[in-house]
């Protein structure tokens, strides 16, 4: 039983590692290896969990009884979404109308179940991108049923913020060397838009981005307990890569992200800086920021970060000239067509140069993607489908904000309690959500850092199409499950 629990665990862990450092699992042989560790955990997740609740007669696990829960313990306002979703994409995956032949350029009719009913324009490519979906959705529901217990929680986070800064190490390691490409990828000319593993600067920032803040909070965290100075090194090294990395990047919106997280951060973290601080000698304090200085001035000259920074020399005019823009203009206009259910998930590359014909040069060629993650979900899938993701992500976010509120309040309330000495205030308080107290430190800081990471990647999908990464895509089901299971923390 206890391999059941544990072995999908250790499988996700060895999945967040792998896809960043695999090219982002771009590739098709990333994108399927990815697939397949991912499907491994959660299928070994399920027949785990059945025999748990199995044993235990029914109920919810870890004790919890709520309406709010289903029978494995997970919250239905993120598992009727999830269903929900399987189903819309499935159910057009098998009920294809056709194939679509790249080579002819045409649309081969296939036998449907339902003629009438809609159904997507190539069944080869919706059906392998709902086998990722599923596996992805899957995530979600393991992560929020794992981060329940501290010691994996703390496993995750420490995953997460050793592999973002090791793809930060590289990128500024390629970055100062003036390596043409990935060291260990040979091209016959000199690439510009790689950083790190990937080969695309706007995913590597979006990538870099979504760790950034589980890396400082690791480093506030081995600053906040006693010892383990060689912790306090690695995280606070981390921590300074990760910083000048996303800056490094020449990816515009991510170093604007990236300045906006770093101010976020440090607004939000002095306070527990200062408590820091006093509790350490003036000296140490004083050794401590020149080495820092010291440190940072030497990887801001290896990183190069001048050249990052004449990107955004006239701005003004190359950004209206920008094709992505003409490219949105010609999305909107399909999404009549698309309706409610869409053309099928990950068709968009299939049905886009149909309604480019006639328009402004600038959009000739291949799109992959298109430069905002929005509007492409609601040509695949549709306004049914589009509300449904909408309900999973930001349903999730507002789930993790709900959490972290309501702890802070308890917290507050708690302190102000035995401040003053008001039994009754005190008690008042614990009355309106008990469980919190019982939170972990640990709990209290990742939360927030992890809401910190989506609200990046949700501002960079809108010029952008980081949510089509499926590295990226694994890091975001990790943290929305991390915020949809927040809220049985404690419980």
């Amino acid at each position: 039983m206890k391999f059941l629990r544990d072995a999908p665990r250790w499988l996700l862990l060895a999945a967040l590692v792998y896809a960043p450092w695999d090219y982002g699992a771009t590739t098709e042989r990333g994108i399927v290896t990815l697939n397949f560790m991912l499907g491994a955990a959660v299928l070994l997740w399920i027949v785990g969990l059945g025999l748990r609740v199995g044993r235990r007669g029914g109920g919810t696990p870890a004790g919890i009884s709520d309406p709010g829960y289903n029978a494995r313990g997970l919250p239905w306002l993120m598992t009727v979404p999830i269903v929900f979703l399987l189903g819309l994409g499935w159910w057009m995956a098998a009920n294809a109308h056709t194939i679509y032949d790249s080579e002819e350029s045409m649309f081969v009719p296939v036998r449907s179940l339902l003629a009438w009913a809609p159904g997507a324009i190539d069944q080869a490519v919706a059906a392998a991108w709902m086998l990722r979906a599923t596996a992805l959705l899957g995530t979600i529901c393991l992560v929020a049923e794992a981060c329940r217990d501290p010691a994996w929680l703390l496993r995750l986070w420490t995953t997460i913020g050793t592999t973002g800064g090791s793809i930060a190490l590289l990128g500024l390691i390629e970055k100062a060397s003036a390596a043409p490409m990935i060291f260990w990828r040979a091209v016959p000319q000199p690439v510009t838009t790689f950083f790190g593993t990937f080969y695309y600067h706007g995913n590597a920032g979006a990538f870099l981005n979504l760790t950034l803040p589980l890396t400082v909070g690791l480093a506030v965290r081995s600053f906040a307990r006693r010892g383990r100075p060689f912790l306090r090194s690695l995280w606070l090294s981390l921590s300074i890569i990760s910083v000048v990395a996303s800056f490094a990047n020449t990816s515009r919106m991510a170093q604007l992200l990236a300045a906006l997280m770093i101010i976020a951060l440090v607004v939000a973290l002095i306070p527990k800086g200062f408590v820091a601080i006093r509790q350490i000698q003036w000296t140490t304090v004083f050794v401590g920021f020149l080495s820092l200085g010291l440190a940072l001035l030497a990887v801001m000259h290896a990183g190069r970060l001048d050249r990052s920074m004449k990107r955004w020399e006239g701005i003004a005019e190359t950004v209206p000239l920008d094709a992505r823009w003409l490219a949105s203009q010609a999305a909107l206009g399909a999404l009549p067509d698309a309706g409610w259910t869409g053309f099928g998930a990950g068709t968009f590359h299939i049905i886009f140069p149909y309604y480019t014909a006639g328009l402004d040069q600038r959009l000739r060629g291949f799109w992959r993607f298109l430069h905002e993650d929005y509007l492409q979900t609601l040509l695949e899938w549709g306004w049914l489908g589009g509300a449904l993701w909408a309900g999973l992500f930001f349903g999730g976010m507002a789930a993790g904000t709900r959490s972290s509120w309501r702890a802070s309040k308890w917290e507050r309330g708690r302190k102000f309690g035995q401040a003053e000495r008001q039994p009754q205030h005190a008690k008042s308080v614990r009355s309106l959500d008990f469980e919190i107290s019982v939170w972990t430190p640990r709990q209290r800081l990742l939360l927030p850092m992890v809401l910190l990471g989506l609200g990046s990647v949700m501002l960079h999908a809108l010029v952008d199409f980081p949510l089509q990464i499926a590295s990226i895509q694994l890091y975001v089901a990790v943290y929305l499950g991390i915020c949809w299971g927040s809220e049985s923390w404690g419980r």
